[in-house]
């Protein structure tokens, strides 16, 4: 249920909310999506954009991709729970990792729009804020990939426990 939550809002509300920042050919779709980023990256994503464009990846940020975190978490959640129920004695609040990646998520859009209307304003992007939001976005991609570990195993897991109760 959450999985099918989760795709339907990506494939319906999120491709649908980013075509108001889209640019045709641009290296950059989002910020976001990359593994770190550095000021030239903010800058070009940024200067491809007209103001409306900015003003829409901010409320993207704000409002659509705030809400997302809240989907794939919980989703994450919910796997984890589900594949770690067995071991939920020794496993503790294992479960609760996932809601990293969420707060990290959170943190690197909220210095992309520190960013984006920054440069709105003066047309300056502080370095400072510009690596700030990267360690962010590296911390979500890290956390993320964790997450993903934790879910591989707990489906062998799952399946070890599967195949051991056949014999």
């Amino acid at each position: 249920m959450v999985t099918a939550l989760f795709l339907a809002y990506l494939l319906l509300v999120m491709l649908a909310k980013a075509t108001g920042f889209e640019v045709t050919g641009s290296t950059i779709k989002s910020l976001g999506t990359s593994f770190g980023f550095d000021q030239a990256d903010i800058r070009e994503f940024l200067a491809a954009r007209s103001d409306n464009m900015i003003e829409a990846y901010i409320r993207f940020n704000q409002i659509w991709d705030t809400l997302f975190g809240l989907t794939y978490g919980l989703m994450y959640v919910v796997w984890v729970s589900v594949l770690f129920k067995p071991l939920a004695h020794k496993t503790g609040l294992l479960n609760l990792l996932p809601l990293n990646q969420v707060l990290f998520d959170w943190l690197e859009n909220y210095q992309l729009e520190v960013i984006a209307k920054q440069y709105l304003a003066d047309g300056l992007i502080a370095s400072s804020n510009a690596q700030l939001a990267s360690v962010f976005s590296m911390i979500k991609w890290a956390c993320s990939g964790l997450t993903y570990l934790l879910i591989l195993v707990g489906i062998v897991m799952l399946i070890a426990r599967a195949l051991g109760n056949k014999k």
